[in-house]
């Protein structure tokens, strides 16, 4: 897992640091217009085509989250409904081998949920990962070796395409699950919240009057839409989770 100070801090601190630094730019550009004797008809211009470059990327940046967040989402209902598929082929086997198969679908399914529910522990995450490759090693190692017996030819042809659509799912919802808005647009999109934050403060300022409700309101409204966009961004911590689509996982029988 990739780490940096952008993400490895939580999104709530990121948003009580950023709702300052905007109040802080707003009481600078008052304290600057305050200074200025004429007032600039184009500053009003200005102010309003980055507050629309603002709301573009704020769009931008939040539809490319949502889009992150649907996509592990449907990932995860699908790997679930191949394992679901798995486990139920292993039925047509006869009960020794049936148990077999169950006993190792049972481990690689509990490393699967595990992985889903960790948080951003890299020993734990990469032990998971391990436990489901083993597991994974094992069934494929057995169906392959009955794969050669033509007693088991029926067999065989249903469980093995089972697996790889099973492994196939899983190593696309670890890519997708680790797939983030890239820093690059998160800091472009902060610094544009303090640039227009100060702008603002600099029109109050040429006015020679704040509106100190509307300046809170504005920072606090724009700090949570940011705060909703790096929360859909970060699966493994804050308010919106993929809990529902784990719960998918948790109710295959294994019995």
């Amino acid at each position: 897992m990739i780490h940096s100070v952008l993400f490895d801090l939580d999104a709530i601190y990121i948003i009580i640091i950023l709702f300052f630094l905007m109040l802080f730019a707003v009481w600078i550009g008052y304290k600057t217009g305050l200074k200025k004797t004429k007032t600039d008809n184009k500053n009003s211009e200005i102010s309003s085509a980055l507050l629309g470059l603002l709301a573009l990327i704020l769009g931008f940046t939040f539809a490319m989250s949502g889009s992150r967040y649907e996509s592990r989402k449907n990932n995860l209902i699908d790997e679930a409904n191949c394992i679901g598929t798995a486990l139920l082929r292993s039925d047509i086997y006869p009960d020794s081998l049936k148990n077999e198969f169950k006993k190792d679908f049972k481990t690689y399914l509990m490393s699967r949920k595990d992985y889903y529910l960790l948080d951003n522990n890299d020993e734990k995450l990469t032990a998971s990962l391990k436990q489901s490759a083993a597991a994974s090693e094992r069934l494929w190692n057995r169906a392959t070796f009955y794969a050669k017996n033509k007693n088991y030819f029926i067999q065989s042809n249903m469980m093995i395409p089972a697996l790889n659509e099973m492994f196939d799912s899983a190593s696309k919802s670890n890519m997708v699950l680790n797939s983030q808005v890239p820093e690059t647009i998160v800091y472009l999109m902060i610094a544009f919240s303090v640039i227009i934050s100060f702008f603002i403060g600099y029109n109050s300022g040429l006015e020679k009057k704040i509106n100190t409700k509307f300046i809170i309101g504005f920072c606090f409204l724009i700090c949570i839409v940011i705060l909703i966009t790096l929360d859909l961004d970060r699966p493994r911590r804050g308010l919106i989770k993929l809990d529902t689509e784990i719960s998918l996982m948790q109710k295959l029988n294994l019995n």
